[in-house]
């Protein structure tokens, strides 16, 4: 029975030293590669991340091709160290992803601060909230040209073509989430769109007293980068994407406490 776990924690450490090595490869890459620092995010956590992986699957491939107690010891302890840290990361995400974030981008000076200690649902608005990460957020954003892709262009002349004058709806369902906050006034505003990145004040002026209709503005490096629908946008993107890492984190979970229970069974035997 230990010969057979010995196996499989060896062939599973393998896989895991593969992992490893794949991070900290693409980490190099968006280092070396990347035009900008919002390419190079990622470049930190993907290193670390995949250095840590490293040194575990190694300590664990030592421990059982040599059958060193000290060697499986160590990589247990780690492991297990891991597994609790996958496992606090994971609640905290979906604490973080938790709750709408409307009213929290409501006044752009102000953070809410959580009347439960424990309720963290409002930490990743805070601090999309915060002036010089919203600078940093917002120069991604222009950076990736958003608003100025040429399938975003392709939305609104197909539009065009077809119907002469795009139904506002129509318009918002063809664009991303991210577009529609950032990209364009509010509907509320009443703005009437000249081309793809024009849209007309009337001259009685906006139709609501949204202050996000003031923020608007035609020059494609600010539109509505200023607005606190965008910021909500920002939000809302970051917490569908963290909810998918948390998905991929409890898949992880699962492959680190099997490797664990299996290499128990191997350090037991």
């Amino acid at each position: 029975m230990g010969c057979i776990c010995n196996c499989f924690v060896g062939l599973l450490n393998c896989v895991l030293l593969t992992v490893g090595i794949g991070f900290v490869i693409s980490g190099a890459y968006l280092n070396i590669k990347g035009n900008s620092d919002c390419e190079k995010v990622l470049t930190t956590p993907l290193i670390v991340m995949g250095g840590l992986l490293l040194i575990l699957s190694l300590i664990g491939i030592m421990g059982t091709s040599c059958s060193s107690t000290l060697c499986m010891y160590i990589y247990l302890t780690l492991m297990f160290l891991l597994i609790l840290g996958v496992i606090a990361f994971t609640i905290f995400v979906f604490m973080i992803t938790n709750q709408a974030v409307g009213k929290v981008i409501a006044d752009s000076e102000k953070v809410i601060e959580p009347k439960n200690p424990m309720d963290f649902s409002n930490w990743l608005a805070n601090k999309v909230n915060k002036e010089n990460n919203w600078k940093k957020i917002k120069s991604c954003l222009i950076d990736a040209r958003l608003c100025t892709t040429d399938e975003y262009k392709l939305e609104f002349n197909f539009l065009v073509l077809v119907d002469q004058v795009p139904d506002i709806e129509v318009y918002n369902k063809s664009l991303h989430n991210l577009q529609v906050a950032c990209c364009k006034p509010p509907d509320v505003c009443g703005f009437t769109q000249k081309n793809e990145l024009v849209w007309e004040v009337p001259k009685s002026g906006p139709s609501s007293k949204d202050k996000d209709c003031k923020k608007w503005s035609n020059d494609g490096d600010k539109m509505c980068f200023e607005c606190d629908s965008c910021k909500v946008g920002v939000v809302e993107n970051l917490k569908r994407e963290w909810k998918a890492l948390a998905l991929i984190n409890i898949c992880l979970l699962a492959f680190l406490i099997l490797i664990y229970m299996l290499g128990c069974c191997s350090f037991c035997c």
